[in-house]
């Protein structure tokens, strides 16, 4: 870049002394050049330290709490890399990493990729203990079996929510309340996946137990209880119970209302399902009343995301490089130079005209050459 400037100048001193302004034409090429190479020069790299390895597993959950998926997916590949590389596969920071990678990974709406990267969580069922700790592994292995119920693995899924389950049981640190919720979301889980496979006693069960975790929760934690009350409904109505099947789902039904009010895709669908029920145990009246009330609310989506917090959809793992000003410093210096270059060119030309007209003695140019001394003019 210094030898590039150093001929920019000495370029424009030459021009100026020898009186041959097409010279500078060649600078718009020198300084757009110049341009490029600036706009093209990689950016510096952050030095990759040992020490960083914990703030990028801080930064990488921060973006995933603000749903930030592919950026926290980026960060973790890149400590990722040196880590593996020093350590292995089965080290403990690499094991927390991948839980990481595959949250990030099912975020972005790839349960594939979130199945891959949680691989040793799969492999680790049938041991005693937990890789890392009880609640991490609680953790990777919700997602992974959010993850094999996605692509319809039921079987699979079970295995991991079973065993996350059990993780979960055997910790004995954390909050009360947060293990409450999560043991009942765990059991919910399970409760789907036995519907699934039409394990229906297996699945009774496990809503039930659902239902008994969240006794007494207030707040937000209802929603779950909604969703427990609604496996029941599910259970009773494939096994013909239909009058059974129609108290549940008016719990869950009440509940989702309470929390999202009756727009609520999940309180519509609700109602939906009660308004069907009622018509098989030949109450049309009141399946009448729900129906006119969904009335009054936008039609019902055709689809509703599984999950009380659905998956986005797939965003890419690189956001859009943002293009480059059509406006930049070295395109000013250009086009300067450019209208300079006309300008002197034509003040030159019109000097030569000016000069041939009025018949200066002692004086002749030759074409695109410098000024010569007339052979009769006295010394």
């Amino acid at each position: 870049m210094d030898r590039l400037c150093a001929a920019r100048a000495f370029l424009l001193r030459f021009a100026i002394r020898r009186g041959n302004w097409s010279l500078l034409a060649i600078l718009p090429v020198l300084l757009l050049s110049g341009g490029s190479l600036v706009a093209q020069a990689p950016p510096a790299l952050p030095a990759d330290a040992a020490g960083s390895r914990a703030s990028a597993t801080e930064a990488a959950v921060m973006a995933l709490r603000s749903q930030r998926f592919a950026e926290a997916l980026r960060v973790v590949d890149e400590a990722l890399t040196p880590l593996v590389a020093a350590k292995g596969n089965d080290d403990r920071e690499v094991l927390t990493l991948l839980i990481l990678k595959g949250q990030a990974c099912y975020g972005l709406g790839r349960p594939q990729e979130a199945i891959d990267a949680l691989a040793p969580f799969a492999r680790s069922l049938l041991t005693p203990g937990p890789l890392v700790a009880p609640a991490s592994d609680w953790n990777a292995l919700t997602v992974l079996g959010d993850s094999f119920m996605a692509i319809d693995r039921w079987s699979d899924a079970l295995g991991c929510l079973e065993r996350a389950r059990a993780m979960l049981a055997a910790d004995g640190a954390g909050d009360p309340r947060s293990k409450a919720i999560n043991t009942a979301t765990t059991l919910g889980k399970i409760g789907t996946a036995r519907a699934r496979l039409e394990d229906w006693p297996g699945a009774r069960e496990a809503f039930e137990e659902q239902v008994a975790a969240l006794e007494g929760e207030d707040g937000g934690g209802r929603a779950y209880l909604a969703a427990a009350h609604n496996g029941l409904g599910l259970v009773a109505d494939n096994l013909g119970d239909h009058a059974a099947a129609a108290e549940q789902y008016a719990l869950a039904a009440a509940i989702y209302e309470e929390q999202f009010g009756l727009e609520h895709p999940y309180t519509k669908r609700a109602l939906t399902t009660l308004a069907r029920v009622k018509r098989k145990v030949g109450d049309t009246q009141e399946a009448d009343r729900i129906t006119a009330r969904l009335a009054t609310v936008d039609a019902l989506s055709a689809s509703i995301p599984p999950t009380l917090q659905p998956v986005p959809p797939t965003i890419p793992d690189h956001p859009a490089a943002t293009p480059m000003p059509l406006v930049t410093w070295p395109v000013i210096f250009a086009a300067t130079a450019a209208v300079m270059l006309v300008a002197l060119s034509a003040t030159g030309f019109l000097g030569r005209r000016k000069r041939r007209a009025d018949g200066e003695p002692g004086a002749r140019f030759a074409e695109d050459e410098a000024p010569v001394q007339d052979a009769t003019e006295s010394d």
